[in-house]
């Protein structure tokens, strides 16, 4: 039985060798999704482009403005001289964000008063508009804070000491790094898309070039074929695996906090899981293109509703008990808490049940597909 399963894991091979063009699809497209992604996907929105009317020419204005700009979100682009130039600004797209200063903003600071000051924001890009208001609403507080301070103090009474002080510490990830957060996902992402297209091709190829009922006629028994074909995806998943991780280390500065082996491990489950379903496609696809066809339709939801761009927590419930089955859901939560938080087994042991459970319907379904192809 071994010979017969290395016999075919060789045939697998020798396959993969002398087509060119699926090794390239093996290597470089991930490797170029991997870089592409990674640089591409980012939520840190800085350097928006702004415009000022500064009405008070004011030390004031010119203070808050240095602020806006020292937060490093914010490039003052240009100096507008009128409410009109301004609006021109954003309708034109030469500026994202407006910073309008009324001729009284310093003359009421300095009396004791409020100075106003209004922030015009682009709201067509919601993630842009939501960082520009945000930064910009610091940075007033902190204005707001600063000249408190210094009218209470004024005429040398003693200084006030702030009664609450909060300081934000962000765990895990503490300089808020898109890539940091994106490229563990992506990394299961990827294994998810190579194990469901190369499994779901696997007996499909065979139809297709009309070798599969050969094969059936050899002594190999169909557990056998099923060996010899998922084994060679296993190894080059894995070999994947290694490769994104090597570059995500080099590249992203993305190191692996908790344990690699614990890691390697929890992918093995979840190849295991992906296998299945490229199996159950592969048995049901009567050609390569239907296969593919079907692969992206079962992968697209798969990155929509796993969690991996989008927050789960916000989804409708029926989207969310949809991400429920579906193994990568439970696998980027595996892959962010060892890599980002160093966690082990007893961090995520639900999620391992969970992906246990999902594998085990999963292949029951691609056996039954498999013996109802071979009647």
């Amino acid at each position: 039985m071994w010979n017969r399963i290395k016999a075919l894991v060789w045939k697998e091979f020798l396959q993969l060798r002398r087509d060119r063009m699926t090794l390239a699809f093996t290597l470089g497209m991930p490797l170029m999704q991997l870089i592409i992604f990674g640089f591409a996907i980012n939520y840190d929105v800085k350097h928006m482009p702004a415009a000022v009317l500064d009405e008070s020419r004011s030390q004031e204005s010119r203070s808050f403005v240095d602020g806006l700009v020292a937060t490093q979100y914010f490039d003052v682009k240009a100096h507008v001289a009128s409410e009109a130039e301004l609006r021109a600004a954003l309708d034109r797209g030469r500026a994202q964000v407006g910073v309008w200063f009324p001729p009284d903003y310093a003359r009421r600071i300095r009396s004791g008063q409020t100075g106003e000051v209004m922030i015009l924001v682009d709201g067509s890009s919601p993630t842009t508009a939501g960082s520009a208001m945000s930064t910009a609403a610091g940075v007033g507080q902190l204005r707001n804070t600063q000249l408190l301070y210094d009218r209470m103090g004024y005429g040398g009474a003693a200084k006030p000491v702030m009664p609450v002080e909060v300081r934000i510490r962000p765990w895990y990830n503490p300089d808020l790094r898109s890539p940091t957060f994106i490229v563990p996902g992506l990394v299961g992402v990827i294994l998810s898309m190579t194990c469901i297209m190369f499994a779901a091709n696997a007996i499909v190829r065979e139809k297709e070039r009309g070798t599969l009922d050969q094969v059936l006629v050899t002594p190999v028994t169909p557990m056998e074929l099923f060996a010899g074909k998922i084994i060679p995806v296993v190894v080059m998943a894995y070999a994947q695996m290694t490769v994104l991780f090597g570059v995500a280390h080099l590249f992203f500065h993305v190191p692996v906090a908790g344990s690699v082996l614990l890691l390697y491990l929890m992918a093995g489950l979840f190849i295991v899981a992906m296998l299945g379903i490229g199996i159950r496609i592969s048995t049901t696809a009567q050609s390569q293109g239907q296969s593919a066809q079907m692969s992206m339709l079962t992968f697209l939801p798969f990155v929509f509703l796993s969690g991996y761009i989008f927050p789960r927590e916000g989804m409708p419930l029926p989207f969310f008990l949809l991400g429920e089955i579906m193994p990568l859901t439970h696998f980027l939560i595996i892959i962010r808490a060892v890599v980002l938080r160093g966690a082990g087994l007893e961090a995520f042991w639900p999620e391992v049940l969970k992906l246990l459970g999902l594998s085990a319907v999963i292949w029951t379904m691609a056996l039954r597909s498999m013996k109802r192809a071979e009647a």
